[in-house]
């Protein structure tokens, strides 16, 4: 946390030369802002005002909302520093810099040579496969109703028309590598789906249960009908549900995460009975063969994919670049073994090298970008 002590420490440090260079950097932007704005002279409640916006937000899109383990306790203080120096650093990461005065755009830290080849999101196509097999490229169709269904697209979504006919066929949407799509099921349900991600549906829920299947990440929001109770298979495990809104993670089948943000949910894995979670929890069905509640999850780090920015909160490099080979073509290579975590919260549409960048900074890691090859070293 920068409070007023601390921005005064920066300040000392830079007067007497003893500044990092990225702290450097960071007064200097201070000063060039404050120039470029004809903002010299503040008034003391000015600065103060200015201060705590940039505080508050910094702190809303860096800290952990977990209280810091005490062994990680000085690597997480430095972490938090440095995410703090680069998101100010990051242009479009969507950050305030000092004031929101129009026309000012703070220079981007140079990204290391090794990363001179960046990546954008990969931008992969969208697929609808019907009953008979056969497969839309959804990128390609036109807005309005879709050839052979009984479903309406509308740029970056489709819905299906509600139907009083008992027959139903299953389709099926696909996403690739950075891409996600939403979709609004026959009984007015709606889903989006995440990258490389998948659902199986019903083009009509005619008898006497509402079902869905998911491969990935998708998050539901589910219209009530306690007569015809709403279930979704993944990752082996069924959720059921009557009226709700809920995220579930199956990326790795092995540790299948389902969080509740409203309503109720049961988890079943096998032949239990299954557990029953409220708002604010999360299940984790460990391959099967267990199912565990956390009551205090962090919701805004589950549910940032939905709002369009990877969030992490002290997670490892391992974890981080298994959400980055979602969203970019990447195939990534370990040298090294990266024992600390992790926190930051960017824009998903950015180039790969500024995340890696931000990453960079803490002083723990760093990579190198050949073609599609992402080498994880020690700094």
């Amino acid at each position: 946390m920068m409070d007023a002590n601390q921005a005064k420490a920066l300040l000392e440090r830079y007067r007497a030369g003893k500044c990092s260079p990225e702290e450097q950097l960071l007064v200097e932007q201070w000063y060039d802002q404050m120039v470029e704005t004809g903002e010299w002279h503040w008034s003391e409640d000015e600065k103060q005002a200015v201060a705590a916006r940039m505080e508050a937000h910094l702190l809303s899109q860096i800290m952990p909302k977990q209280s810091t383990p005490v062994i990680q306790g000085h690597f997480l203080r430095r972490a938090l520093w440095w995410a703090a120096a680069s998101f100010l650093l990051l242009l479009g990461a969507g950050i305030y810099f000092l004031s929101t005065k129009n026309g000012y755009k703070p220079r981007i830290a140079s990204v290391s040579s090794q990363m001179a080849n960046d990546i954008l999101p990969a931008k992969q196509q969208v697929v609808l496969t019907l009953a008979d097999g056969s497969t839309r490229v959804l990128d390609s169709v036109s807005n309005g109703a879709v050839a052979n269904t009984e479903a309406i697209k509308k740029d970056n979504s489709i819905s299906y028309l509600k139907s009083n006919t008992t027959e139903s066929t299953i389709n099926a949407i696909q996403t690739g590598r950075g891409r996600t799509f939403s979709l609004q099921l026959p009984d007015g349900s709606n889903v989006w789906v995440d990258a490389l991600s998948s659902i199986r549906f019903p083009t009509a829920f005619s008898g006497t249960e509402r079902l869905v299947e998911i491969t990935g990440q998708a998050y539901f929001e589910v219209v009530r009908n306690p007569n015809q109770p709403f279930k979704v298979k993944s990752g082996g495990q069924v959720i059921e549900v009557l009226g709700t809104n809920f995220n579930v993670n199956s990326y790795d089948t092995r540790l299948v995460q389902t969080t509740l943000l409203e309503g109720s949910v049961r988890v079943k894995a096998g032949n239990g009975k299954g557990v029953l979670i409220k708002p604010g929890e999360q299940v984790v069905n460990h391959s099967g063969e267990a199912l565990t509640v956390d009551h205090s999850v962090n919701i805004d780090e589950v549910m940032a994919w939905k709002n369009g920015r990877f969030q992490f909160s002290e997670s490892s490099i391992e974890e981080i670049m298994n959400q980055l080979s979602h969203w970019y073509d990447i195939d990534v290579v370990y040298k090294d073994k990266i024992r600390e975590t992790f926190v930051a919260d960017i824009n998903r549409d950015l180039p790969l090298s500024k995340l890696l960048t931000l990453l960079e900074m803490t002083k723990q890691v760093k990579f190198s970008i050949e073609g599609n090859k992402i080498t994880v070293m020690k700094y």
